[in-house]
Order: structure tokens, then sequence, then C-alpha cells
């Protein structure tokens, strides 16, 4: 019978620390094989940065190699969202990495995303399993397999070279209540190609991912879950720390997750998305312009983008459903919503994640709903297009879905709506004139017409235009 002891580590939050990140540091001696934590706190209300009045306490691990700023130590986060987990050689907690727990100074990490006026008390307590104590305590740590960003793809060209599919949402690996198994299956019978599941922080979805058979395009992703901000990286890289304090933390993880080649994306800017705290900081390649269904404040952050955009930011809109929820109704649902990317090459994942970062994409409001193209002469969404004399702007729309609200599109550039006309038949051609002065970009979109705050179905990324030089 494997020996066994507990540690409790007592610790008092103060207001002032809300928004930081406390370790808490425990010793871990040699042959331990699984640990166990727990933790309470009290005042404990919902993360919902809505709700105010007591305290949301999130928690995580750093194992002996450290707990500083983008360290390799990092095994875990549970966030808010459980009481308890574990780490074994070969099985942990969604949400944590397995691997052999090296002897030496570990830490909890606690987050104190709100803290009372009266602080917070939180107690944590520590399960410790020997195994074999003459095991090694400068052990290797090596983790899972984790999903890789492929470059091949068992699923077969479509003949229009459009892919659709979802980038944004979570699984039991962090605040969801569904397994990667039952999301996938969910976005297969939704006819989607590709899906990026991106649970908050953590990196064991993609261990569970790594193994699952499907014809599903399955792009690595995570959502890097900050208090002054939520993003996304897709791709294959290192762990990138959520624990910023400052504009210059912020601009340094983003920073550093482009140097790792990951494609990232500033997500869901707008009220209880939460706000992005940082305006200066701009360096993701993506704006989540659309986060679950359009009327969750959308136009909020079609306006952040669109600012972007005015500043001469080649911002990538994409959009994401947020889908947390399959055994409780929810608003969010997967798919909803849904990214359209144009890949002439063979559709792998690593394919599709360099055409949205070209920009060659755009969003629509479901698996079903408009489909848009937008092209001047060769130049198609995301290019730039050199103009030195007036041309003409083409869009088709193919409206997959019958809408008790009549729709429009628009051409809409940097001074705002320049062309509007009535879909009346699917699919439609709709052309407007360009000239050199018509703004920096011009992009469509297709909302239901008549309303004072249009409901938007679809929208694309812009056409940039330069012009050309006389020399």
């Amino acid at each position: 019978m494997p020996e066994s002891f507990d540690l409790t580590l007592d610790y008092r939050i103060r207001p002032d620390q809300a928004f930081t990140y406390i370790n808490v540091p425990f010793g871990m001696p040699p042959g331990v094989s699984r640990i166990d934590v727990a933790y309470i706190y009290d005042g404990a209300i919902s993360s919902d940065p809505s709700v105010t009045g007591g305290n949301t306490i999130d928690i995580g691990i750093f194992d002996a190699r450290g707990a500083q700023w983008m360290s390799l130590g990092f095994r875990g986060w549970s966030g808010s969202a459980r009481q308890a987990f574990y780490i074994a050689e070969n099985d942990a907690t969604p949400g944590y990495m397995p691997g052999s727990l090296q002897a030496g100074t570990w830490h909890i990490c606690l987050g104190a995303y709100k803290v009372a006026p009266n602080g917070c008390q939180c107690r944590i307590t520590i399960g410790l399993t020997l195994g074999d104590p003459s095991q090694s305590a400068d052990r290797m740590v090596e983790f899972p397999a984790r999903l890789p960003l492929r470059t091949e793809s068992r699923r077969a060209p479509t003949a229009d070279n459009w892919y659709r599919g979802e980038l944004h949402c979570h699984t039991v690996h962090s605040d969801g209540d569904s397994t990667p198994e039952e999301v996938i299956a969910i976005a297969e019978s939704l006819g989607l190609d590709f899906l990026a599941i991106t649970d908050h922080n953590v990196q064991s979805h993609q261990v569970a991912l790594a193994g699952i058979d499907t014809d599903l395009i399955l792009i690595p992703g995570c959502e890097v879950t900050t208090y002054y901000g939520h993003w996304n990286i897709w791709g294959s890289g290192d762990w990138i720390d959520f624990r910023v304090q400052s504009a210059e933390d912020m601009r340094s993880a983003m920073q550093t997750a482009n140097a790792q080649g990951y494609l990232t994306s500033l997500n869901h800017p707008k009220p209880y998305g939460p706000e992005w705290a940082f305006p200066a900081v701009n360096d993701s390649v993506c704006v989540e312009t659309w986060n679950g269904p359009w009327i969750f404040l959308n136009d909020m952050s079609r306006t952040f983008w669109e600012d972007r955009l005015k500043m001469g930011q080649q911002a990538v809109a994409v959009g994401g459903s947020d889908f947390h929820h399959s055994h409780e109704e929810s608003l969010a649902k997967l798919g909803t919503p849904t990214v359209y990317i144009h890949c002439p090459e063979a559709p792998s994942a690593a394919n599709l994640l360099k055409h949205l970062r070209a920009g060659h994409a755009f969003v629509s409001a479901s698996p079903t709903g408009p489909r848009l193209d937008l092209r001047v002469d060769s130049a198609m969404m995301g290019d730039t297009f050199s103009i030195n004399e007036p041309t003409t702007a083409t869009l088709i729309v193919h409206d997959g879905q019958a809408n008790p609200q009549p729709l429009e599109a628009q051409f809409c550039t940097s001074v705002g709506v320049v062309a509007r006309f009535p879909i009346t038949e699917s699919p439609q051609t709709f052309t407007t004139p360009i000239e050199s002065s018509a703004g920096y970009y011009l992009r469509a979109q297709v909302v239901e017409a008549g309303t004072i705050h249009a409901h938007c179905h679809a929208l694309t990324n812009p056409i940039y235009f330069r012009e050309q030089s006389s020399l």
C-alpha cells in the first residue's frame, strides 16, 4: 500500500492583491507518484464578470522547474472551475499535464480574480502519495505528445477551395462540460471542415486531441486568459504565460507567441468579454470581431476591429462561438458564428492557418448562413490591390437559408457604408466602383435591412488599397 501524507497551506488574500497571482511554495519529496490538491475559500461567487461582491480565486500549479514568468514549470490550471485536481506520472485531471513529479520546491498559484473588501481566506490541502523513494530526485519531466500542427489532411479538397469551421470553443479541460470527443462529434454533425479547441491557458486538451481519430482538420489552439483581456493562439509552440500584470507583460507574451509561429487573435473586445484593457497593445494578427450570437454586443467588437483598420492595421477579422456547454442549454452554439477560409492548397491545419493569416476569410452567422466572396480584379479578401485608376469591386452572396427579415448587402470603407443593395435571390452578384480616394480598404457585409441597429449575418475581411507609383 503506497504511503501518503497531507500538507495544509493557509493564505489570506488582501483586497489590494486583486488581479495578481500569488505563488504559495511547498516541498515535494523524492519518490512521489501522485499529488492531489484541493482548496476552499470564503465568499465564493461566480467568475462571470457581471457578478460582484465576493471572491473568485483561480488555481494552478508549477513544478520544481520554477514558477517565474514563462517558466517551463507550468503543469496546469483550473481557473475557478474545479475545487480539486491531481497529477500522476501517467494521468492527470483535465487541465493538467501528467509526468514525473520532480523533488524540490513546487508552487500552488492562486489567481486573485475577485477579492471582497474584507479579503479572502484560502485553505489548500495537498495529498502526496509516495511511490519508489529511490527514484532520482532530478529525473526528466516528459509530457505526452500534443496535437501537432499537421501539414497533411485526410480531408479531400473542396471544389471551390472554401472550408468552414470553428476557431474558439472549450471542453472539460478548462470550464466546459463536454469532452473533446463530444465537441468533435458536434462539429462533424454540423458538417464543419475544421475545428480548434481553445481551452483556457492549458495544453492538456491537445494531448487528448492527438489520440482522436477523425476526418476533421484539427487545429491546435489555446485561449490565453488574462485579467486584462483574452487572446487565442493557434499552432504549435510552447506554453504562453497568462499571468499578465501590465501592458508590457501583455506585449511580451503576445510577441513571444508570434515569434514561436503562433497565429494570434485578440478575443471578444466588448463589455463583459472582458474588454481589452490595453488598447496600445496591438500585436495580435487577428481580432475576434464576432463572438457568439451577434446580439451579444458584437457590434462593439466590430467597431473595435474597424478602429484598428482605420489606423492602418491590417487586422484579420475572425469569429468563434465560445462554446462551453452541450449538457445544458446555452445560447452559445458550436459554429455560431462560422469562419470560412479560402485555401487553394491541400486542406491541412498548417495551410488553413496560413491563409487565415493572409485574411482570406469571412465570418458567417452559422454553417448555413450567407457565404460571401469579395474581389477586386484578381485580389480577394485580405489582399492588397494596387490602384491608379477607377475599377470595380464585386461581391457574390450565397444566402444559404430563408430569413424572415429582408437582408441587404453593404460595401464599407473607412468612411462607413458606401453602397447597399437588397438581396433578392441566391446567388446574387453586386458591384460598386472603386477609386484611389475610396479609402484604405473595402469590406462587405450582409445585414438585416431597414433596422436601426442592423443585425449582421456575415462579414468579409477587407481588400486593402495602395496607389501605384508613377515611377
